[in-house]
Parts: C-alpha cells; sequence; structure tokens
C-alpha cells in the first residue's frame, strides 16, 4: 500500500523541490492501493513543493464538444480523471474560468495562474479563441518553467502541446498582411470535419517530442507505487517542440503518417517564410 510518506519521497526523487510549480496529468488507479486515497496524493505533491510551490490539475471539459461553451461554469465537472475532480472541488482550490481548458490550483502562485484566463491577447484555434491566450494559465505556466507530471499516463496527455500549436499558428498568422491570404492559411487549421481529405494542422505527436527531450536527458522518471511516473518542464517541452516546427520537421506532426494530408499545408507555409530552415 501506497503512502504518504512513501509518496511524498518519490516525487521528491522525481526532481520536484520546494518552490515549484507542478502541473500532474493522472490515472488514480495506475497507482494501486493508495492508504488515504485521493487526498494522499494530494498532499503528496503539496509535501513536496512546500507552500512555496503551487500545485496544478487539468480540469478540461470536453467530451460535449458542441456544447461546452454554452453549458460551462465554473462547477462543471471535469472529464480528464478521478483526480482532477477531486482536486477542483477542494476548498482552497482556485479554478480558471475558461470553458474547455481550465485548470485548478493551490499554493503559492494559484491566484495568479488563475485569475485570467482568455480575457486578452487571444489566438485562434480549434478549441475557442480563450484556451491558450497569452493571459492564461498555459502561458503562465509556461514562463514559471511549470513543471509536468505524468502518473500512469503517456505523453499524448500533455496538453502543452495545444499551447505550443497555437502559438505556431498566432506567429504563422501575424506574418501575413494581405486579407485574402490570412484567412486562406485560416482555412487550414484543425480541421476535423475535413478530416479525410484535409486533416488536421497543426497537429503535434507529444510522444515524439519526449522521445527528443529523453536523447538530451530531460525526462525524469520514477516508480510510484504501481505507476510508471516521469516528468519534464514546460520550456522544455514547448521550446523543444516549437524550434522543431520552425524547421519544418514533418516527424513531429501527428500527421506525419499521412503525408498527402500534410503536404499541402506545408506547402502553403513555405510561401509565408515562416520555416527557419527545410527539415526532414
Amino acid at each position: 500500500m501506497l503512502t504518504e510518506k512513501q509518496m511524498t519521497q518519490d516525487l521528491i526523487d522525481l526532481g520536484l523541490c520546494h518552490g515549484d510549480s507542478v502541473i500532474t496529468h493522472s490515472s488514480f488507479k495506475s497507482l494501486g492501493e493508495v492508504e488515504g486515497g485521493a487526498q494522499t496524493v494530494i498532499n503528496s505533491f503539496r509535501n513536496a513543493v512546500g507552500d512555496s510551490g503551487t500545485v496544478i490539475f487539468p480540469t478540461l471539459c470536453q467530451e460535449d464538444w458542441q456544447n461546452v461553451y454554452k453549458n460551462w461554469h465554473l462547477d462543471a465537472p471535469s472529464d480528464v480523471g478521478y483526480l482532477t475532480n477531486y482536486f477542483r472541488m477542494l476548498p482552497d482550490a482556485i479554478r480558471s474560468n475558461q470553458a474547455t481548458h481550465s485548470i485548478a490550483a493551490i499554493g503559492k502562485d494559484a491566484e495568479y495562474i488563475t485569475k485570467t484566463h482568455g480575457e486578452s491577447g487571444l489566438r485562434y484555434g480549434i478549441f475557442g479563441d480563450t484556451p491558450f491566450a497569452a493571459d492564461s494559465p498555459w502561458e503562465k505556466m509556461y514562463k514559471l518553467n511549470t513543471k509536468i507530471v505524468f502518473l500512469g499516463v503517456d505523453s499524448r496527455k500533455c496538453t502543452f502541446r495545444h499551447y505550443v500549436e497555437y502559438c505556431f499558428v498566432e506567429e504563422c498568422l501575424n506574418i501575413i498582411k494581405d486579407r485574402p491570404d490570412y484567412e486562406a492559411l485560416k482555412s487550414q487549421i484543425w480541421c476535423y470535419d475535413k478530416w479525410e481529405e484535409q486533416g488536421v494542422w497543426p497537429s503535434i505527436d507529444s510522444e515524439k517530442i519526449k522521445a527528443v527531450l529523453e536523447k538530451e536527458n530531460k525526462v525524469h522518471t520514477v516508480k510510484c507505487g504501481n505507476a510508471d511516473v516521469f516528468m519534464f518542464t514546460a520550456q522544455d517541452f514547448t521550446d523543444t517542440a516549437y524550434a522543431l516546427l520552425k524547421k519544418r520537421d514533418t516527424t513531429i506532426y501527428g500527421l506525419s503518417d499521412y503525408p498527402d494530408l500534410l503536404k499541402p499545408h506545408l506547402d502553403w507555409l513555405d510561401k509565408t517564410g515562416i520555416f527557419d530552415e527545410q527539415g526532414v
């Protein structure tokens, strides 16, 4: 049985320190039997980062995608795991006010991270203009170099990939001055309803970014209960993914196995001069 003392030590061994901010993508059941249940997990993270740190969980709402903005409220259930729902309902948890990609936080920087979410600095993308805006928790977590922990789940759960995608789209759009071309690029982005003929762009494969980080010794791992746990930082993930996007490295796209779908997007972007150099 996993105890609070043991889990706290495991998280310290993973690399969490007092003063850190940490966001966790999680599978509670992956831990096995936990003495004290979900509260033990939360306590362990708070112990590891101390009173000067901040514990964060994603509280995303995406199961009813068509109606999520219409039905959003601050007490809407999170649909990304048991721990996220437990955490958001704790009395000292603060949740950001955004329909699709909210987060909840406890600790020193909780109010700063959650206070604004999509009130300014909007960015275009499939989930709407607000989730990864310049005032969003995701941008603030990037600036704080928040540590990203994966507890019993793989890196495909990494929400920061969408932050990278949004920032890249913003840079692409800002390059274009001609309005017809601007609208043409927007039409290339996030076409779920046209997947079979057009694909979804950009769509980063987080597992491929993780593999790059592993080669650079930027991924830390530990065993916690029955769960495999690993961690990297928001800046390492974001900066690595962004640099590869700028180099036109097609291997990191979710569409990399569909070259006929990916090629039109990249050919169009070549004309903008966004790429630093020709890649793979």
